[in-house]
């Protein structure tokens, strides 16, 4: 074997080994990108909601830091909340019907972990897409919050975007917003 080629293999493995992806050229077009992707599936799902009889719906984006430097990377997603009212486990299961038809297919996520039968969840994946959804909300302090509702969270494979070094989230923290429904 050549000596450059050894080189070249020895180069690859320790950027294998390392873990790290290259910065691409353009970080902001990429993350961009992927929000413009997670953002059409929210609007899908707006659809979806509705059709399974859930209206009452909000929907937001974040930008957070993925990686710490000197390897920093930054990511998008969103996040939404659905009024279900009393019945969670019969909205829950209007919306795993609207899902499977809408092409989601359910994953195994949560299938060692005891739920509640009242207060369902799920993980489901379309695409390279993936949605958590929670039903009845959390306890924080001794006081519950959002009984009465659904958590969606959307987020996409591969999500980290690596950046360059030295506080570049704020170059991206803009893109975070309400999501509004398509009118």
């Amino acid at each position: 074997m050549g000596k450059a080629v050894m080189m070249g293999v020895v180069g690859l493995l320790a950027f294998l080994l390392g873990g790290c992806s290259p910065v691409p050229s353009d970080p902001r077009a990429v993350l961009e990108g992927k929000a413009a992707t997670i953002d059409a599936a929210v609007q899908d799902l707006f659809e979806t909601l509705a059709v399974a009889g859930l209206q009452d719906v909000s929907a937001a984006s974040a930008v957070d830091t993925c990686q710490s430097e000197p390897a920093p990377g930054v990511s998008y997603r969103a996040g939404m909340t659905v009024k279900a009212g009393e019945d969670l486990a019969g909205g829950f299961d209007a919306l795993v019907r609207q899902l499977d038809a809408a092409g989601w297919k359910s994953t195994g996520a949560y299938q060692d972990v005891e739920i509640d039968p009242a207060r369902p969840m799920g993980r489901f994946v379309r695409d390279d897409i993936t949605l958590d959804v929670k039903t009845g909300g959390a306890s924080s302090g001794g006081v519950w919050y959002g009984a009465d509702e659904m958590q969606l969270g959307v987020t996409i494979d591969d999500d980290c975007v690596r950046v360059p070094d030295g506080g570049y989230i704020g170059k991206v923290e803009d893109l975070a917003k309400d999501i509004l429904p398509r009118r």
